[in-house]
């Protein structure tokens, strides 16, 4: 790799390294590793794939209070699942630097995965280089409109689901009313109920419209076994 196509990778990544050796080794493929007999990146990946959750499940525990365990989970599995963080390495303009054998170049595409393993390992080769503060300047800058939007994800999610199956079933559209509001202004809860022919199947309770919805939402998806 030359010193041409790190300058680029680095621009690229918004991080200069220390050890290059650490930044070539991300970008290393096993298959290429293989044929030149170099260290490939697969370690990088294990250790790159705990560093993104430890710091996407802290931001999401500092930032998204009001939800409970299962949400948080639902939502970092959102945002670190390979399909999350595809576009995010396309956006980034770096797998054509990726290094794989001539014979095995077809692996840039046929594989759903090279795209995440590749993020992980440059994730760990950061925190390798700069220690825990730049793989987290990184984590959160590449991944900030995941972040910032993560429960508008879950609550797409689920909600889009059920609205999907109930059009696809001939059902009508599901409904959501305010059943009732208690707490102090400071910390209200919602209830809402989920209407389908005005028939309300269930209610969810949340800290904002938004939550209770998806709440009430996510047990008729999990009832009804909804993909």
């Amino acid at each position: 790799m030359t010193d041409k196509v790190i300058n680029a990778i680095e621009l690229k990544l918004q991080y200069k390294f220390k050890n290059k050796k650490l930044l070539i080794q991300a970008f290393t493929h096993s298959s290429y590793a293989n044929v030149q007999s170099l260290e490939d990146n697969e370690k990088m990946e294990f250790f790159g794939d705990a560093i993104l959750d430890c710091i996407v499940s802290e931001y999401l525990f500092a930032n998204y209070v009001e939800c409970q365990v299962g949400q948080l989970s639902t939502m970092r599995s959102n945002i670190v699942s390979a399909d999350a963080l595809r576009p995010i390495v396309d956006k980034l303009e770096i797998m054509q630097y990726l290094q794989v054998a001539s014979g095995a170049k077809r692996i840039k595409s046929a594989s759903k995965k090279i795209e995440s393993n590749l993020y992980e390992a440059i994730v760990s080769a950061i925190y390798l280089d700069g220690g825990i503060e730049a793989a987290r300047s990184f984590i959160l800058h590449s991944l900030k409109d995941k972040l910032v939007n993560a429960h508008g994800a879950l609550n797409k999610d689920c909600k889009t689901k059920l609205q999907e199956y109930c059009q696809h079933n001939k059902l009508p559209t599901p409904v959501y009313k305010l059943i009732e509001r208690t707490g102090a202004d400071n910390s209200p809860q919602y209830k809402y109920g989920l209407y389908i022919d005005g028939k309300c199947l269930c209610s969810g309770v949340g800290a904002s419209r938004k939550i209770a919805e998806q709440a009430a939402a996510k047990k008729i998806v999990t009832k009804w076994r909804i993909e």
